[in-house]
């Protein structure tokens, strides 16, 4: 559809996968979409949106000074959307400065800190009777005393706010068994700042990656949830504590009531993707994290006729917005290429020989209606340069 340059546009910070999602989220409308990114990601070559290369978000003045600049250009009020932690956490430290010339559909730091920082999410959950796995905070290293004693193994240690945990550590996260692996990851992490922003000790529920769901859902600025989707993961990378690749929506009751509960008590407005896992010994979702912004499968809710990003900008101008919700929805959502790689011998050359399968079991695991996370037949390029960019 072509744009019409007088409607009040879209600017998406980040343009990979979930950037595209939210990209391709406004496809069917004539409202503009400009894509931003540090540099030229495979989202920006989606047909349905223009692009700009901005400032890296670890820069944050400089990334914040061409936003503003950025807006000054435009007639119209921007809807800002933000597709990572490294966008999100900057645009609503500066909020105050951005919202001459942009609307960002997210509540204030003040609403998003308790949920956010794991540091006040499980107290805030215990407080409302929401089940998460027994947790303790790190803020130094002598924090680590005496944990080996006061916790059951095994554990699962990641950060309280994720911005550079990966990127110093080379894991999301990490599954502890004893206490030998505990001492040798404490020395790693004593050799970084990562205790500053906290860092999360917490007993690990066992199960399967299948036992991980995700409800993404759209919060009015009454805390209402007014639209969402739920699923649970099939795949991920690394296997136990990574990034899906591969998920099947399906309605779970149960977690739409504790994600209600939680976003109400906490106020919270704005797309939100939180997860949590089933407990197979008390037959439970306890709360494991929420993120205050889309995630890596968002366009699975758009595959079941459920549009968050379009409810969102639709909501912050002020217009009238129906519930969306699809429970009877069952489909696949995969990134076809990492899927198969990682599936059939992806997993034995990164060390995880386990998690491998074969072809035929492969195919068990997608069974049903499947949607692929990049390709379209009207949009296609951006699925062949994501390619070059996985495997070059």
């Amino acid at each position: 559809m072509k744009k019409n340059n007088s409607l009040n546009p879209v600017v998406v910070l980040g343009a990979g996968i979930n950037g595209l999602g939210i990209i391709r989220s406004f496809e069917k409308t004539p409202i503009p979409v400009i894509a931003m990114s540090w540099y030229k990601d495979y989202g920006m070559s989606s047909r349905f949106c223009t692009y700009e290369i901005c400032p890296n978000p670890l820069q944050e003045e400089l990334l914040i000074d061409f936003l503003v600049e950025y807006g000054e250009k435009s007639e119209q009020k921007i809807i800002l959307f933000a597709t990572s932690d490294l966008f999100l956490m900057p645009v609503i430290k500066y909020k105050e400065r951005l919202t001459e010339k942009f609307i960002i559909p997210v509540c204030d730091w003040s609403k998003l800190s308790p949920l956010i920082e794991k540091e006040f999410l499980y107290s805030f959950a215990d407080k409302h009777d929401i089940p998460s796995p027994k947790t303790i905070i790190v803020k130094n290293i002598a924090d680590f005393d005496g944990i080996a004693d006061k916790m059951m193994f095994p554990l699962i240690i990641k950060p309280s706010v994720n911005i550079t945990f990966s990127q110093q550590l080379g894991e999301k996260a990490f599954i502890i068994s004893d206490k030998k692996s505990l001492e040798e990851l404490i020395k790693k992490i004593a050799a970084t700042d990562l205790c500053k922003d906290g860092i999360v000790v917490q007993e690990y529920i066992p199960g399967e990656v299948t036992d991980l769901y995700t409800i993404t859902s759209y919060a009015n600025k009454n805390s209402e949830i007014i639209g969402y989707s739920i699923g649970h993961k099939i795949r991920q990378y690394p296997p136990q504590t990574g990034t899906i690749v591969s998920g099947k929506i399906e309605h779970v009751e149960e977690i739409y009531t504790n994600a209600d509960k939680l976003i109400k008590a906490g106020g919270f407005y704005g797309i939100s993707n939180i997860e949590f896992k089933r407990d197979a010994r008390d037959n439970s979702y306890k709360l494991m994290e929420i993120n205050p912004r889309t995630g890596v499968w968002n366009s699975s809710a758009l595959a079941c006729g459920v549009n968050l990003p379009l409810m969102a900008y639709r909501d912050a101008l002020g217009e009238k917005v129906e519930k969306e919700f699809n429970k009877e929805a069952k489909l696949v959502w995969l990134i076809l290429p990492l899927d198969f790689y990682y599936a059939l011998w992806g997993y034995k050359i990164k060390g995880y020989p386990e998690a491998s399968i074969s072809f035929r079991q492969w195919l068990r695991s997608l069974k049903g209606k499947k949607v692929e996370a990049t390709f379209k037949w009207n949009d296609f390029i951006p699925f062949f340069k994501g390619l070059l960019l996985k495997f070059r």
